[in-house]
Protein backbone atom coordinates (compact mmCIF):
# COMPACT_ATOMS: atom_id res chain seq x y z
CA UNK A 1 0.00 0.00 0.00
CA UNK A 2 3.18 2.85 0.66
CA UNK A 3 4.15 2.24 -3.00
CA UNK A 4 0.56 2.59 -4.15
CA UNK A 5 0.00 5.63 -2.35
CA UNK A 6 3.51 6.80 -3.22
CA UNK A 7 2.48 6.16 -6.52
CA UNK A 8 -0.94 7.34 -6.23
CA UNK A 9 -0.09 10.75 -4.52
CA UNK A 10 2.86 11.78 -6.80
CA UNK A 11 0.97 11.19 -9.77
CA UNK A 12 -1.79 13.49 -8.49
CA UNK A 13 0.64 16.14 -7.24
CA UNK A 14 2.56 16.03 -10.78
CA UNK A 15 -0.93 16.21 -12.51
CA UNK A 16 -2.04 19.30 -9.95
CA UNK A 17 0.92 20.96 -9.97
CA UNK A 18 1.55 21.30 -13.36
CA UNK A 19 -1.95 22.32 -14.56
CA UNK A 20 -1.38 26.00 -14.20
CA UNK A 21 1.51 26.09 -16.00
CA UNK A 22 0.05 23.93 -19.15
CA UNK A 23 -3.07 26.32 -19.03
CA UNK A 24 -0.84 29.27 -19.94
CA UNK A 25 0.79 27.35 -22.88
CA UNK A 26 -3.01 26.32 -23.70
CA UNK A 27 -4.10 30.41 -23.59
CA UNK A 28 -1.30 31.27 -25.10
CA UNK A 29 -1.54 29.41 -28.04
CA UNK A 30 -5.31 30.45 -28.46
CA UNK A 31 -4.83 33.87 -28.34
CA UNK A 32 -2.03 33.36 -31.15
CA UNK A 33 -4.24 31.51 -33.49
CA UNK A 34 -5.99 34.48 -33.84
CA UNK A 35 -3.42 36.83 -33.64
CA UNK A 36 -0.82 34.93 -36.75
CA UNK A 37 -2.15 32.80 -39.93
CA UNK A 38 -1.92 28.87 -40.32
CA UNK A 39 0.94 29.41 -42.34
CA UNK A 40 3.16 30.98 -39.83
CA UNK A 41 2.08 28.07 -37.00
CA UNK A 42 3.00 25.89 -40.20
CA UNK A 43 6.57 27.59 -40.79
CA UNK A 44 6.90 26.82 -36.62
CA UNK A 45 5.99 23.95 -37.29
CA UNK A 46 8.79 22.78 -40.00
CA UNK A 47 10.83 24.44 -37.36
CA UNK A 48 10.41 22.37 -34.47
CA UNK A 49 10.53 19.40 -36.55
CA UNK A 50 13.70 19.99 -37.78
CA UNK A 51 15.18 21.20 -33.91
CA UNK A 52 13.89 18.20 -32.18
CA UNK A 53 15.22 15.89 -34.55
CA UNK A 54 18.73 17.19 -34.11
CA UNK A 55 18.09 17.48 -30.44
CA UNK A 56 17.48 12.96 -30.31
CA UNK A 57 20.59 12.79 -32.14
CA UNK A 58 22.61 14.23 -28.96
CA UNK A 59 19.67 12.66 -26.18
CA UNK A 60 21.86 10.12 -24.51
CA UNK A 61 19.41 9.02 -22.50
CA UNK A 62 20.03 11.37 -19.42
CA UNK A 63 17.37 11.16 -17.77
CA UNK A 64 16.20 7.70 -17.78
CA UNK A 65 19.56 6.76 -16.86
CA UNK A 66 19.28 8.70 -13.69
CA UNK A 67 16.27 7.60 -13.08
CA UNK A 68 16.62 3.85 -12.91
CA UNK A 69 19.56 3.81 -10.81
CA UNK A 70 19.17 2.30 -7.41
CA UNK A 71 21.74 4.10 -6.10
CA UNK A 72 23.25 7.24 -7.79
CA UNK A 73 26.58 8.87 -6.87
CA UNK A 74 27.51 11.86 -7.67
CA UNK A 75 30.41 11.05 -9.83
CA UNK A 76 27.43 9.31 -12.33
CA UNK A 77 25.36 12.78 -11.84
CA UNK A 78 28.23 14.92 -13.00
CA UNK A 79 29.16 12.73 -15.76
CA UNK A 80 25.51 12.86 -17.01
CA UNK A 81 25.55 16.40 -17.13
CA UNK A 82 28.50 16.63 -18.32
CA UNK A 83 27.75 13.87 -22.00
CA UNK A 84 24.64 15.89 -22.40
CA UNK A 85 25.86 19.33 -22.53
CA UNK A 86 28.82 18.06 -24.86
CA UNK A 87 26.27 16.82 -27.21
CA UNK A 88 24.06 19.18 -27.19
CA UNK A 89 26.59 21.95 -27.99
CA UNK A 90 28.07 19.86 -30.63
CA UNK A 91 24.37 18.90 -31.98
CA UNK A 92 23.80 22.98 -32.67
CA UNK A 93 26.62 23.51 -34.42
CA UNK A 94 25.86 20.67 -37.20
CA UNK A 95 21.94 21.63 -37.28
CA UNK A 96 23.85 26.13 -37.79
CA UNK A 97 25.83 24.31 -40.13
CA UNK A 98 23.31 21.91 -42.36
CA UNK A 99 19.90 24.48 -41.80
CA UNK A 100 19.84 25.32 -45.82
CA UNK A 101 20.24 21.37 -46.33
CA UNK A 102 17.57 20.38 -43.71
CA UNK A 103 14.82 23.83 -44.32
CA UNK A 104 15.10 22.49 -48.52
CA UNK A 105 14.53 19.10 -47.71
CA UNK A 106 11.51 19.94 -45.79
CA UNK A 107 10.34 21.97 -48.99
CA UNK A 108 10.36 24.73 -46.72
CA UNK A 109 13.36 27.24 -47.83
CA UNK A 110 11.67 29.93 -45.65
CA UNK A 111 12.95 27.90 -42.39
CA UNK A 112 17.05 27.92 -42.61
CA UNK A 113 17.65 31.16 -41.04
CA UNK A 114 15.16 30.77 -37.94
CA UNK A 115 16.21 27.19 -37.47
CA UNK A 116 20.05 28.58 -37.30
CA UNK A 117 19.01 30.83 -34.42
CA UNK A 118 16.69 28.32 -32.93
CA UNK A 119 19.36 25.88 -32.94
CA UNK A 120 20.49 27.88 -29.55
CA UNK A 121 17.85 26.52 -27.71
CA UNK A 122 19.98 23.30 -27.50
CA UNK A 123 23.07 24.65 -25.11
CA UNK A 124 21.17 26.90 -23.37
CA UNK A 125 19.06 23.98 -22.08
CA UNK A 126 21.62 21.89 -21.23
CA UNK A 127 23.27 24.64 -19.15
CA UNK A 128 20.35 24.03 -16.43
CA UNK A 129 21.61 22.41 -12.97
CA UNK A 130 21.98 18.99 -12.86
CA UNK A 131 20.00 19.03 -9.39
CA UNK A 132 17.23 18.66 -11.80
CA UNK A 133 17.55 15.13 -12.53
CA UNK A 134 18.22 14.58 -9.11
CA UNK A 135 15.32 16.06 -7.59
CA UNK A 136 12.67 13.82 -10.40
CA UNK A 137 14.66 10.82 -9.50
CA UNK A 138 13.63 10.86 -5.80
CA UNK A 139 9.90 12.53 -6.39
CA UNK A 140 10.41 15.65 -5.58
CA UNK A 141 8.47 17.57 -7.73
CA UNK A 142 8.10 21.27 -6.00
CA UNK A 143 11.06 23.32 -7.62
CA UNK A 144 10.52 22.12 -10.45
CA UNK A 145 7.65 22.82 -10.88
CA UNK A 146 8.25 26.31 -9.77
CA UNK A 147 10.91 26.28 -12.51
CA UNK A 148 8.67 25.19 -14.87
CA UNK A 149 5.85 27.88 -14.13
CA UNK A 150 8.47 30.76 -14.17
CA UNK A 151 9.53 29.69 -17.99
CA UNK A 152 6.00 29.56 -19.28
CA UNK A 153 5.03 32.93 -18.01
CA UNK A 154 8.51 34.56 -19.37
CA UNK A 155 7.68 32.56 -22.48
CA UNK A 156 3.57 33.71 -22.56
CA UNK A 157 4.84 37.26 -22.18
CA UNK A 158 6.99 37.41 -24.34
CA UNK A 159 5.69 35.20 -27.77
CA UNK A 160 2.49 37.55 -27.16
CA UNK A 161 4.36 40.80 -26.91
CA UNK A 162 6.37 39.87 -30.22
CA UNK A 163 3.61 38.66 -32.19
CA UNK A 164 1.66 42.28 -31.30
CA UNK A 165 4.85 43.59 -32.55
CA UNK A 166 6.00 41.60 -35.49
CA UNK A 167 3.10 39.86 -36.30
CA UNK A 168 5.44 37.02 -37.65
CA UNK A 169 6.35 33.12 -36.60
CA UNK A 170 9.36 34.81 -35.32
CA UNK A 171 7.35 35.08 -31.98
CA UNK A 172 7.67 31.80 -31.17
CA UNK A 173 11.84 31.81 -32.06
CA UNK A 174 12.23 35.04 -29.69
CA UNK A 175 10.04 33.43 -27.12
CA UNK A 176 11.61 30.23 -26.88
CA UNK A 177 15.24 32.08 -26.61
CA UNK A 178 14.07 33.82 -23.58
CA UNK A 179 12.45 31.86 -21.89
CA UNK A 180 15.03 28.91 -21.96
CA UNK A 181 17.88 31.45 -20.38
CA UNK A 182 15.80 32.52 -18.07
CA UNK A 183 15.11 28.85 -16.50
CA UNK A 184 18.71 28.01 -17.03
CA UNK A 185 19.88 31.15 -15.01
CA UNK A 186 16.99 30.68 -12.26
CA UNK A 187 17.63 26.78 -12.00
CA UNK A 188 20.90 27.66 -10.07
CA UNK A 189 18.99 30.15 -7.71
CA UNK A 190 16.36 27.39 -6.82
CA UNK A 191 18.43 24.37 -6.35
CA UNK A 192 22.07 25.53 -4.95
CA UNK A 193 23.55 23.20 -7.06
CA UNK A 194 26.51 23.67 -9.59
CA UNK A 195 28.04 21.21 -12.18
CA UNK A 196 31.45 19.66 -12.41
CA UNK A 197 32.58 18.58 -15.27
CA UNK A 198 33.45 14.67 -14.87
CA UNK A 199 33.43 12.05 -17.41
CA UNK A 200 34.68 9.32 -15.30
CA UNK A 201 31.42 7.56 -15.83
CA UNK A 202 30.72 7.54 -19.37
CA UNK A 203 31.05 4.16 -20.32
CA UNK A 204 28.33 2.80 -17.88
CA UNK A 205 26.04 5.85 -19.37
CA UNK A 206 26.62 4.63 -22.73
CA UNK A 207 26.12 0.88 -21.93
CA UNK A 208 23.34 1.76 -20.80
CA UNK A 209 21.84 4.71 -23.33
CA UNK A 210 23.18 2.85 -26.57
CA UNK A 211 19.94 1.38 -26.89
CA UNK A 212 17.82 4.07 -25.40
CA UNK A 213 19.78 6.39 -28.31
CA UNK A 214 18.33 4.61 -31.30
CA UNK A 215 14.94 4.19 -29.54
CA UNK A 216 14.66 8.15 -29.27
CA UNK A 217 15.31 8.33 -32.88
CA UNK A 218 13.35 5.89 -33.96
CA UNK A 219 11.02 6.76 -31.65
CA UNK A 220 10.79 10.88 -32.78
CA UNK A 221 10.72 9.09 -36.07
CA UNK A 222 7.42 7.23 -35.28
CA UNK A 223 5.64 10.13 -33.68
CA UNK A 224 6.65 12.80 -36.62
CA UNK A 225 6.44 11.03 -39.56
CA UNK A 226 2.91 12.09 -40.28
CA UNK A 227 4.38 15.88 -39.56
CA UNK A 228 7.13 15.94 -41.82
CA UNK A 229 4.95 13.82 -44.05
CA UNK A 230 2.72 16.85 -44.53
CA UNK A 231 5.80 19.02 -44.30
CA UNK A 232 7.14 18.34 -47.33
CA UNK A 233 4.06 17.54 -49.56
CA UNK A 234 1.83 19.81 -48.29
CA UNK A 235 1.48 23.77 -48.04
CA UNK A 236 2.66 25.43 -44.82
CA UNK A 237 -1.01 26.43 -44.15
CA UNK A 238 -2.25 23.02 -44.77
CA UNK A 239 0.56 22.23 -42.35
CA UNK A 240 -0.16 24.81 -39.62
CA UNK A 241 -4.13 23.15 -39.65
CA UNK A 242 -2.60 20.02 -39.24
CA UNK A 243 -0.01 20.38 -36.66
CA UNK A 244 -1.93 23.01 -34.27
CA UNK A 245 -4.98 20.49 -34.63
CA UNK A 246 -2.86 17.53 -33.83
CA UNK A 247 -1.49 19.96 -29.95
CA UNK A 248 -5.07 20.08 -29.66
CA UNK A 249 -5.69 16.75 -29.66
CA UNK A 250 -2.71 16.02 -27.50
CA UNK A 251 -3.23 18.54 -24.72
CA UNK A 252 -5.60 16.20 -22.81
CA UNK A 253 -2.40 14.02 -23.01
CA UNK A 254 0.51 16.56 -22.10
CA UNK A 255 -1.63 18.34 -19.42
CA UNK A 256 -3.01 15.18 -17.64
CA UNK A 257 -1.45 12.35 -18.79
CA UNK A 258 1.71 12.75 -18.81
CA UNK A 259 2.14 14.35 -15.32
CA UNK A 260 0.27 11.59 -13.81
CA UNK A 261 3.13 8.74 -15.53
CA UNK A 262 5.90 10.29 -14.61
CA UNK A 263 6.63 9.28 -11.37
CA UNK A 264 5.42 6.16 -12.22
CA UNK A 265 9.03 4.47 -13.54
CA UNK A 266 10.54 5.46 -10.00
CA UNK A 267 7.86 3.83 -8.30
CA UNK A 268 7.89 0.95 -10.35
CA UNK A 269 11.71 0.10 -10.67
CA UNK A 270 11.38 -1.29 -7.10
CA UNK A 271 8.92 -3.63 -7.66
CA UNK A 272 9.57 -5.07 -11.36
CA UNK A 273 11.01 -8.33 -9.89
CA UNK A 274 7.59 -9.11 -8.38
CA UNK A 275 5.74 -10.15 -11.10
CA UNK A 276 2.52 -10.45 -10.46
CA UNK A 277 2.32 -7.67 -8.61
CA UNK A 278 4.41 -5.41 -11.35
CA UNK A 279 1.84 -6.61 -13.96
CA UNK A 280 -1.27 -5.56 -11.46
CA UNK A 281 0.14 -2.03 -11.31
CA UNK A 282 0.95 -1.89 -14.71
CA UNK A 283 -2.60 -2.69 -15.57
CA UNK A 284 -4.18 -0.51 -12.99
CA UNK A 285 -2.47 2.53 -14.46
CA UNK A 286 -4.02 1.16 -17.87
CA UNK A 287 -7.07 1.82 -16.52
CA UNK A 288 -6.46 4.68 -15.27
CA UNK A 289 -5.35 6.01 -18.60
CA UNK A 290 -8.33 4.59 -20.27
CA UNK A 291 -10.68 6.02 -17.95
CA UNK A 292 -8.90 9.80 -18.81
CA UNK A 293 -8.23 9.31 -22.40
CA UNK A 294 -10.96 7.72 -23.90
CA UNK A 295 -13.91 9.63 -22.70
CA UNK A 296 -11.64 13.12 -23.80
CA UNK A 297 -11.19 11.51 -27.42
CA UNK A 298 -14.70 10.61 -27.55
CA UNK A 299 -15.87 14.46 -26.69
CA UNK A 300 -13.46 16.06 -29.02
CA UNK A 301 -14.30 13.56 -31.66
CA UNK A 302 -18.06 13.84 -31.58
CA UNK A 303 -17.56 17.88 -31.17
CA UNK A 304 -14.61 18.72 -33.28
CA UNK A 305 -16.10 21.43 -35.13
CA UNK A 306 -17.63 23.17 -32.70
CA UNK A 307 -14.63 22.92 -30.54
CA UNK A 308 -12.04 24.44 -33.45
CA UNK A 309 -14.23 26.85 -34.49
CA UNK A 310 -14.58 28.28 -30.83
CA UNK A 311 -10.68 27.91 -29.78
CA UNK A 312 -9.49 28.81 -33.15
CA UNK A 313 -11.36 31.36 -35.28
CA UNK A 314 -13.06 30.93 -38.95
CA UNK A 315 -9.46 31.47 -40.54
CA UNK A 316 -8.97 27.40 -39.29
CA UNK A 317 -11.28 26.23 -41.49
CA UNK A 318 -9.93 22.76 -42.27
CA UNK A 319 -9.42 21.87 -38.40
CA UNK A 320 -12.24 20.62 -37.22
CA UNK A 321 -12.36 17.59 -39.79
CA UNK A 322 -8.55 16.90 -38.72
CA UNK A 323 -8.90 16.99 -34.62
CA UNK A 324 -11.86 14.90 -35.47
CA UNK A 325 -9.57 12.46 -36.66
CA UNK A 326 -6.68 13.46 -34.39
CA UNK A 327 -8.52 13.07 -31.05
CA UNK A 328 -8.09 9.22 -30.50
CA UNK A 329 -3.76 9.91 -30.58
CA UNK A 330 -4.17 10.42 -26.76
CA UNK A 331 -5.82 7.41 -26.01
CA UNK A 332 -2.92 4.85 -27.61
CA UNK A 333 -0.18 7.56 -26.95
CA UNK A 334 -1.39 7.28 -23.44
CA UNK A 335 -1.25 3.26 -23.33
CA UNK A 336 1.99 3.10 -24.80
CA UNK A 337 3.45 5.91 -22.79
CA UNK A 338 2.45 2.81 -19.40
CA UNK A 339 3.76 0.34 -21.94
CA UNK A 340 7.09 2.05 -22.11
CA UNK A 341 7.48 2.99 -18.25
CA UNK A 342 6.88 -0.52 -17.80
CA UNK A 343 9.44 -1.89 -20.08
CA UNK A 344 12.00 0.55 -18.74
CA UNK A 345 11.83 -0.55 -14.95
CA UNK A 346 12.50 -4.28 -16.51
CA UNK A 347 15.41 -2.90 -18.11
CA UNK A 348 14.31 -4.06 -21.68
CA UNK A 349 15.39 -0.77 -23.23
CA UNK A 350 16.36 -2.71 -26.60
CA UNK A 351 13.04 -4.40 -26.82
CA UNK A 352 11.19 -0.93 -26.73
CA UNK A 353 13.84 -0.11 -29.25
CA UNK A 354 12.90 -3.12 -32.13
CA UNK A 355 8.91 -1.82 -31.18
CA UNK A 356 9.69 1.50 -31.79
CA UNK A 357 11.02 0.15 -35.21
CA UNK A 358 8.62 -2.23 -36.00
CA UNK A 359 6.07 1.22 -35.25
CA UNK A 360 7.71 3.38 -37.38
CA UNK A 361 7.94 1.09 -40.31
CA UNK A 362 4.40 0.40 -40.14
CA UNK A 363 3.76 4.08 -40.29
CA UNK A 364 5.90 4.40 -43.23
CA UNK A 365 4.54 2.08 -45.10
CA UNK A 366 0.79 3.45 -44.26
CA UNK A 367 1.78 7.31 -45.62
CA UNK A 368 3.11 5.75 -48.73
CA UNK A 369 -0.40 4.16 -49.20
CA UNK A 370 -1.10 7.58 -48.12
CA UNK A 371 1.11 9.13 -51.08
CA UNK A 372 -0.08 6.82 -53.63
CA UNK A 373 -3.90 7.62 -52.84
CA UNK A 374 -3.52 11.31 -52.61
CA UNK A 375 -5.07 11.54 -49.58
CA UNK A 376 -6.12 14.51 -47.62
CA UNK A 377 -4.26 15.92 -44.59
CA UNK A 378 -7.80 14.40 -42.84
CA UNK A 379 -6.71 10.87 -44.41
CA UNK A 380 -3.01 11.44 -43.11
CA UNK A 381 -4.74 11.49 -39.84
CA UNK A 382 -6.92 7.84 -40.76
CA UNK A 383 -3.59 6.48 -41.54
CA UNK A 384 -1.91 7.58 -38.62
CA UNK A 385 -4.05 7.03 -35.67
CA UNK A 386 -5.27 3.28 -36.88
CA UNK A 387 -1.65 2.11 -37.41
CA UNK A 388 -1.04 3.33 -33.46
CA UNK A 389 -3.85 1.72 -32.19
CA UNK A 390 -2.42 -1.56 -34.43
CA UNK A 391 1.14 -1.77 -33.33
CA UNK A 392 0.18 -0.60 -29.52
CA UNK A 393 -2.26 -3.59 -29.88
CA UNK A 394 0.50 -5.34 -30.62
CA UNK A 395 3.27 -4.59 -28.19
CA UNK A 396 0.38 -5.04 -25.30
CA UNK A 397 -0.05 -8.32 -26.66
CA UNK A 398 3.32 -9.55 -26.29
CA UNK A 399 3.83 -7.64 -22.72
CA UNK A 400 0.82 -9.29 -21.16
CA UNK A 401 0.96 -13.08 -23.58
CA UNK A 402 1.86 -14.85 -20.07
CA UNK A 403 -0.87 -12.72 -17.90
CA UNK A 404 -4.09 -13.30 -19.81
CA UNK A 405 -6.17 -12.44 -16.46
CA UNK A 406 -4.87 -9.19 -16.07
CA UNK A 407 -5.22 -8.21 -20.04
CA UNK A 408 -8.63 -9.22 -20.26
CA UNK A 409 -9.64 -7.05 -17.40
CA UNK A 410 -7.49 -4.11 -18.91
CA UNK A 411 -9.10 -4.79 -22.25
CA UNK A 412 -12.62 -4.96 -20.82
CA UNK A 413 -11.86 -2.03 -19.07
CA UNK A 414 -11.00 -0.23 -22.32
CA UNK A 415 -14.09 -1.73 -24.00
CA UNK A 416 -16.47 -0.70 -21.40
CA UNK A 417 -15.26 2.72 -21.10
CA UNK A 418 -15.72 3.15 -24.93
CA UNK A 419 -18.95 2.07 -24.68
CA UNK A 420 -19.76 4.28 -21.89
CA UNK A 421 -18.33 7.51 -23.52
CA UNK A 422 -19.96 6.54 -26.58
CA UNK A 423 -23.23 6.58 -25.33
CA UNK A 424 -22.41 10.03 -23.21
CA UNK A 425 -21.76 11.73 -26.42
CA UNK A 426 -24.44 11.00 -28.14
CA UNK A 427 -26.55 11.20 -25.35
CA UNK A 428 -25.32 15.58 -24.66
CA UNK A 429 -25.55 15.40 -28.60
CA UNK A 430 -28.76 14.60 -28.62
CA UNK A 431 -30.08 16.58 -25.63
CA UNK A 432 -28.76 19.60 -26.83
CA UNK A 433 -30.02 19.28 -30.36
CA UNK A 434 -33.53 18.35 -28.26
CA UNK A 435 -33.37 21.77 -26.30
CA UNK A 436 -31.58 24.20 -28.49
CA UNK A 437 -32.09 26.14 -31.20
CA UNK A 438 -29.08 27.71 -32.62
CA UNK A 439 -29.20 30.47 -35.38
CA UNK A 440 -27.80 29.52 -39.00
CA UNK A 441 -24.77 32.58 -37.64
CA UNK A 442 -23.87 30.32 -34.89
CA UNK A 443 -22.15 32.84 -32.87
CA UNK A 444 -19.42 32.46 -30.24
CA UNK A 445 -22.37 33.10 -27.35
CA UNK A 446 -24.16 30.32 -29.13
CA UNK A 447 -21.44 27.54 -29.47
CA UNK A 448 -20.36 28.29 -26.07
CA UNK A 449 -23.61 27.60 -24.56
CA UNK A 450 -23.84 24.61 -26.94
CA UNK A 451 -20.52 23.17 -25.72
CA UNK A 452 -21.16 24.11 -22.07
CA UNK A 453 -24.58 22.17 -22.14
CA UNK A 454 -23.07 18.99 -24.43
CA UNK A 455 -20.13 18.78 -21.24
CA UNK A 456 -22.41 18.65 -18.64
CA UNK A 457 -24.51 16.53 -19.87
CA UNK A 458 -21.12 13.96 -21.07
CA UNK A 459 -20.33 14.21 -17.77
CA UNK A 460 -22.86 13.31 -15.53
CA UNK A 461 -23.80 10.42 -18.03
CA UNK A 462 -20.11 8.93 -17.79
CA UNK A 463 -19.69 9.35 -14.40
CA UNK A 464 -22.93 7.33 -13.99
CA UNK A 465 -21.57 5.02 -15.98
CA UNK A 466 -18.06 4.56 -14.83
CA UNK A 467 -19.66 4.52 -11.37
CA UNK A 468 -21.84 1.66 -12.17
CA UNK A 469 -18.68 -0.42 -14.04
CA UNK A 470 -16.55 -0.06 -10.95
CA UNK A 471 -19.51 -1.42 -8.58
CA UNK A 472 -19.97 -4.60 -11.03
CA UNK A 473 -16.25 -5.03 -10.78
CA UNK A 474 -15.13 -3.94 -7.38
CA UNK A 475 -14.18 -7.38 -6.52
CA UNK A 476 -11.21 -7.53 -9.06
CA UNK A 477 -7.44 -7.23 -7.54
CA UNK A 478 -7.58 -3.80 -10.44
CA UNK A 479 -10.52 -2.65 -9.46
CA UNK A 480 -9.80 -3.17 -5.85
CA UNK A 481 -6.44 -0.80 -6.71
CA UNK A 482 -8.51 1.59 -8.41
CA UNK A 483 -10.98 2.49 -5.73
CA UNK A 484 -7.47 2.65 -3.61
CA UNK A 485 -6.23 5.31 -5.97
CA UNK A 486 -9.24 7.44 -6.16
CA UNK A 487 -9.43 7.13 -2.52
CA UNK A 488 -5.67 7.94 -1.75
CA UNK A 489 -5.94 11.03 -4.57
CA UNK A 490 -9.16 12.71 -2.48
CA UNK A 491 -6.98 11.78 0.86
CA UNK A 492 -9.52 9.34 2.43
Amino acid sequence: MTKLSELSKGAFFSASAKLLSKLIGLVSTLLLARLLTPSDFGIIAAISIALYFFDVFGNAATEQYIMQKSRLRASELNTAWSINFILKCLICVILICLSSVVANSLNKPEIATGLMLVSLVLPLNALKSPSLLQQKRMVRYQGIFALSMVEKIVAFVTVLTAALLIESYWAFIIADLVSVSVSALLSYFLFKKYPQFDLTSWREQFSFSGWMLGKNMIGYLRSQADTIFISRFFSANSLGQYHLSRELAMMPGHYLLAPALEPMLSALRETAKVRDYFFQQVSSALVVTFIISIPIATFLSFFANPISMLLLGKQWDMAGLVLGVLAWLVVYWGAVNVLEIALIAQGKVKALFLFDLFSLLCILGALVAAFLSSASISEVGVYRVSLGFLTTSMLFSAMYFKHSMFAVTVVSWGAGTLLISMVSAAAAKFFVQTVLTLSERNNVFETMLSLSLSGLCFLICFAFGLSTAIFMSRKTKVTAQLISILKSTVGR
